[in-house]
């Protein structure tokens, strides 16, 4: 058993994926600031579906940290992603039946109407800001479909997804005000429309949800709840991760042209892009009383920081890890949790993303960055700033 003071230590933000890679080798866990840092595909997911490791306590952290204040404070502490327990438990059974293969493979038309009618907003030839035009459009119009919102209300969702979790994630604590404001909006938004759909109940994912409220599955406060929860985790990511899948497969054209040629390979070609630049950087967890793992005891009140970055690229599980190849095997992403945490939305995220790229490929003969793709990368995340991209 290796104590403490035998793990390797990082210092700084670790973003250097060839430094995580340098300390990987030396040990599949090491210590930094802030907790400790797992950097190992095997030991990440042994971390993810630990049942004494808790993930709730991190929203708490997250939210703590940026200062959220008031109302906004206790609606997001509600949430599903920052409780823990039976509360945890029961808010999130509603949300994986909702989430169920069977009712999300319902949305399949309209996700794909919703892409198809936002590339096709593409003018061929013209300089296009990806993420304006599409990147944002197809999550916020999906979560308009959700809760029964007109997808004129869409750029009201994403102002929100940008607001939040925009701001939370990569602590822009400037923003704090706008960012309680647009919790606030968020909740009464979708008061306003569950409400009124009430009268009009049918098979889709909003009478679901309104259904189980009116058997008392969930409080009326509780739907809410869980209709922010939903707006939090299906808009921000998805179209952030979006932006990754295609300025990672335009930043070599030979990708996209390998795409074009053989459709077929859409699935594969997504689960690399997530493999290589996922959303999330670090999922973490907190360790409320003295864990063993492994070689190493975590001790109480510690934080352990799962890298998916380093565990997305280990050479024990991956061949020449840094290399595009999307004829990989299938395996799991860290990026979407593991065990009770699991990201119950990840089929739809993969759905949303699946009908864009196929919605492009069968558009346009050709697709190409315009100018260089940026990206802003913290601990948290990797979002893409500017995507313009040119279509013909």
């Amino acid at each position: 058993m290796r104590t403490i003071d035998d793990l390797p230590r990082v210092e700084g933000e670790l973003l250097d994926v060839e430094e995580l890679a340098r300390v990987r080798e030396q040990s599949w866990i090491a210590r930094s600031d802030r907790g400790f840092e797992v950097l190992t595909y095997d030991e990440g997911f042994q971390v993810l579906e630990h049942p004494s490791l808790e993930k709730g306590p991190t929203f708490k952290y997250r939210i703590e940290k940026f200062g959220l204040r008031g109302a906004a404070n206790e609606w997001f502490s509600r949430s599903v992603p920052a409780s823990e327990g039976e509360y945890r438990k029961r808010l999130r059974a509603p949300l994986a039946a909702v989430f169920r293969p069977s009712q999300i493979a319902k949305l399949q038309e309209a996700v794909r109407s919703i892409a198809r009618n936002a590339v096709d907003s593409i003018e061929p030839g013209s300089t296009v800001d990806f993420m304006g035009q599409v990147g944002w459009v197809v999550p916020s119009q999906t979560y308009c479909d959700l809760v029964s919102i007109p997808y004129e209300m869409a750029p009201r969702i994403r102002y929100y997804g940008e607001s939040i979790l925009g701001a939370i994630l990569p602590m822009d604590t400037g923003r704090r005000e706008e960012t309680e404001q647009a919790i606030l909006d968020s909740i009464e938004l979708a008061r306003q429309y569950l409400d009124a759909r009430r009268g009009n109940l049918g098979d889709d994912f909003t009478s679901v949800l309104i259904r189980q409220q009116e058997r008392g599955v969930i409080t009326e406060e509780e739907m809410l709840i869980e209709a922010f929860s939903i707006l939090q985790a299906s808009v921000d990511n998805t179209a952030q991760q979006l932006g990754n899948v295609v300025g990672i497969l335009l930043s070599d054209p030979g990708r996209w042209e390998a795409l074009r040629q053989d459709p077929s390979t859409v699935d594969a070609v997504i689960e690399e892009a997530i493999r290589l630049v996922p959303r999330f950087c670090t999922i973490f967890r907190y360790v409320p009383e003295d864990v063993e793992l492994n070689d190493v005891v975590l001790p109480k009140d510690s934080w352990v920081f799962v890298s998916v970055r380093a565990g997305q690229r280990d050479p024990a599980v991956y061949d020449d890890p840094d290399t595009w190849n999307p004829a990989r095997p299938v395996d799991r992403r860290l990026m979407f949790g593991a065990g009770p945490y699991n990201c119950l939305g990840q089929n739809l995220a993969r759905m949303e993303i699946r009908e864009v790229l196929l919605a492009m490929v069968d558009r346009f003969a050709a697709v190409e960055l315009a100018s260089p793709w940026v990206r802003g990368e913290t601990n948290a995340v990797s979002e893409t700033k500017r995507l313009e991209i040119v279509a013909r």
